[in-house]
């Protein structure tokens, strides 16, 4: 565990030098980590041609992994992840499941949602999205009665057409039962609304929130419409057997330039939803365009309030490269709620500091918000894809760090090494993912403590690690769920590459040797800890 000191720093807020406070106070009790567990580690797909001799026998990606923790028995432990198991069959990507029985020791239960490529069981043929090739985007949510929505994407990158065509883009919602012991049972999918990437309408980012008092299950994404994207927001009354339009999804052209929503439910049912849009100017050099909005509905989603702006920053980005090695950043908000407060995260540049995770908190039902603080003192590294949640008189939060590259710069982007002739990951360093937690009923400014390190080992963000390991890709987000004693991180972990199979590619993917795949050169997995709080 690491602590750090007290300390000020300067951010742009509205185009003014505003203070914000740092770490500054410890909480009562430091919060401390489990050891990591491997949360994908099944092949599922045994006729994959991809396959290796060697265990654990997946050699591909997961990544952008969504958690959900059972609300009866907290040792049941559901995980989603974007899936490229299912290269072999459809040469690209699907949706995984996992499920742990004994609190996140191990996850036995693996599966692919229904509908994938190649899917000849009674639940596949008869599921909504059959006909896609890839699917994206997992979120999960567990309603009182055991019920796990499991939303996402489902697409054809090269549509077949029309502008909507019934088999193209479903942006979906599958439902499970868990009984407290573990055991999973398949319900069915249904589709939430249509769309062809590429011929006019495409959904992309989306996010759920259940609300476990009534069972209304929310979902916002973004809705492309040509070069626009727009808000929508729909909701369920009837455990997900049909969707209803919000305001926001009528109204959509009031809010548009938006990426990166999320949604949370307050204890008193109130639902809030935050996006954020973007800086014009291609250098990010302009402070006052990118900023986070929140939106509050009193009536179930019906109808929400009136956008309010928390806060102006400037975006740290880095695209996807091949030569040189490198991962995308993308920036998406955070969002969380409890009966003292909600609470809405995200990552900007911050000077000399590189990327820092920003967390602002509002006492007033979202219609005013305190100045923004950070969980981490963050001098000499980049903090990136926070994600919170609250429970139990805390709000908590995980970032990607970067305090182990190995050449830091302000501008980025993130660097990463492994020692020369490794056959695996031990001994990288470039990332890991840390956490720190806040007392929510304490006076004064929202205070975070220690920092806490998650992570038994860093790793190298830039082994080559996207569908077809075209480039490397450790996803957009991490993922966050919380109880009153506990909270659950999942996140995307090189560990298990072999960074010598990767030094032996080249520029262009089409010449890569098969051999460099099945020497587990790709296996780029998703990894899950317990923090007692």
């Amino acid at each position: 565990m690491l602590s750090r000191g007290r300390g000020l720093v300067y951010v742009w807020i509205s185009g003014l030098a505003v203070l914000v406070a740092a770490v500054v106070v410890a909480v009562s009790s430091a919060a401390t980590a489990g050891s990591d567990t491997r949360v994908t580690t099944h092949d599922i797909i045994t006729t994959d041609p991809y396959g290796s001799a060697t265990p654990p026998t997946d050699v591909l990606q997961q990544n952008e992994p969504s958690i959900a923790v059972h609300p009866a028995n907290a040792d049941v432990i559901a995980v989603g992840v974007n899936d490229v198991r299912t290269l072999g069959i459809s040469n690209d990507a699907w949706q995984g499941f996992a499920v742990s029985s004994n609190g996140g020791t191990s996850f036995d239960f693996e599966a692919l949602i229904p509908g994938f490529p190649g899917d000849t069981s009674p639940e596949g043929l008869a599921s909504p999205i059959r006909g896609n090739a890839a699917a994206s985007d997992p979120w999960l949510g567990f309603d009182a009665a055991g019920n796990l929505y499991f939303a996402f994407i489902a697409f054809q990158r090269t549509p077949p057409g029309q502008p909507i065509n019934t088999v193209a883009n479903a942006l979906a919602v599958a439902k499970y039962h868990i009984s407290t012991a573990g055991a999973v049972t398949y319900l069915k999918t249904v589709v939430v609304e249509r769309g062809t990437v590429g011929l006019g309408q495409q959904e992309d980012k989306e996010a759920l929130a259940v609300d476990r008092g009534n069972g209304h299950v929310y979902l916002c994404w973004a809705r492309f419409t040509g070069a626009q994207d727009h808000l929508s927001l729909k909701f369920s009354s009837d455990g997900g057997d049909s969707w209803t339009d919000s305001s926001f999804t009528g109204q959509q052209r009031d809010v548009n330039n938006m990426q990166g929503c999320n949604v949370a439910v307050a204890p008193n049912h109130d639902v809030y939803v935050s996006w954020r849009t973007f800086d014009n100017n291609p250098s990010n050099s302009n402070p006052n365009d990118s900023a986070i909005f929140v939106a509050r509905s009193t009536d179930g989603g019906a109808t929400f309030s009136a956008p309010v702006k928390v806060a102006t920053f400037v975006d740290y980005r880095q695209n996807a490269s091949r030569t040189p090695p490198r991962f995308r950043v993308f920036g998406d908000t955070t969002l969380a709620a409890d009966a003292n407060g909600v609470y809405v995260g995200w990552v900007g540049r911050n000077g000399a500091n590189g990327a820092d995770v920003f967390i602002s908190r509002s006492k007033t039902n979202g219609e005013t918000w305190e100045t923004p603080v950070k969980p981490t003192a963050g001098a000499g590294a980049h903090q990136l894809m926070p994600s919170l949640a609250a429970a139990g008189g805390k709000v908590s939060v995980i970032w990607y760090d970067s305090r182990s590259e190995p050449a830091f710069t302000a501008s980025g982007p993130v660097t990463g090494q492994c020692p020369s002739g490794a056959t695996t990951g031990t001994g990288c360093t470039g990332m890991d993912v840390f956490y720190n937690q806040a007392d929510t009923a304490a006076a004064g400014a929202l205070t975070f403590g220690s920092e806490l390190r998650v992570t038994d080992q860093s790793f190298n963000p830039n082994l080559w690690g996207s569908i077809k390991a075209i480039t490397p890709f450790i996803g957009d987000y991490v993922g966050l769920v919380a109880d009153a004693t506990s909270a659950y991180a999942v996140w995307t972990d090189n560990r298990d590459d072999n960074p010598t199979a990767n030094a032996a590619e080249d520029a262009d993917p089409t010449t890569n040797p098969p051999s460099l795949i099945n020497a587990r050169s790709r296996d780029a997995n998703v990894y899950f800890d317990k923090i007692t709080k």
